[in-house]
This record gives structure tokens, C-alpha cells and sequence, in this order.
């Protein structure tokens, strides 16, 4: 009797390194943005990630500025208080801000995180 060695096909290849990192390459520019979930309560502070588009770890840079719907508010309070100063309350008030993250890099979008 012979013994035979058997392959029933080829040994699995290695993981990419984006795969052994636990993330993907960018494929397309639509796919770079990313949009934060408000649940998170990190998102109005910075965060640590890596930008899909120049592929380097970084520390978001963010910006806080007025959501569409301050300015919604303002208008229906001015409407309904008959043009008195209460209209600029939804422009104060944090929950009608939005913060903008975006890479201190490239100074791509990287997501909006609706107060």
C-alpha cells in the first residue's frame, strides 16, 4: 500500500490588514460619510477614529452650530407670541444644536450628531 497525501483544495489566505484591523477601506466617496447615532453621548465631545478617507487615526475636530429645526421654532414662536423677543429662545437652547465632526487632516465630514 501507498500513502497518498490528499489536499482537498488550497489553505485559507491570510486576512488583509484592514480585516485583521477591524475596519474597511473607503470604496467610493458616497460611503466616506459616516453619520454619528445621537444615543451616543461621546458625540458632542471629540472622538478617536480613524477618517475613511486618509486612513489615519485622529481626534474628530468639532463644531457646534444651529439645527434646521431652531430655526423652525423660532419662527413658529414668533408667530404665536406675536413678534415679542421669545422667538431667540430656540437659538440658546442646546437642543436644537447640532454637532459637526469632521477630520483635523483632510478636513473630511465624518458625521452630525442631532442634539
Amino acid at each position: 500500500m501507498s500513502s497518498q497525501l490528499i489536499c482537498e483544495g488550497p489553505p485559507t489566505p491570510p486576512p488583509s490588514y484592514s480585516e485583521a484591523m477591524g475596519w474597511e477601506p473607503p470604496r467610493s466617496a458616497v460611503e466616506n460619510t459616516t453619520t454619528l447615532s445621537p444615543q451616543d453621548t461621546t458625540g458632542r465631545t471629540s472622538l478617536l477614529t480613524i477618517c475613511p478617507r486618509c486612513l489615519d487615526e485622529i481626534e474628530t475636530t468639532t463644531v457646534n452650530r444651529r439645527g434646521n429645526m431652531a430655526y423652525v421654532a423660532s419662527f413658529v414662536v414668533m408667530f404665536t407670541t406675536c413678534g415679542l423677543g421669545c422667538w431667540l429662545l430656540p437659538c440658546i437652547i442646546n437642543g436644537f444644536n447640532e454637532v459637526h465632526h469632521s477630520c483635523p487632516n483632510c478636513k473630511a465630514p465624518l458625521g452630525t450628531v442631532h442634539l
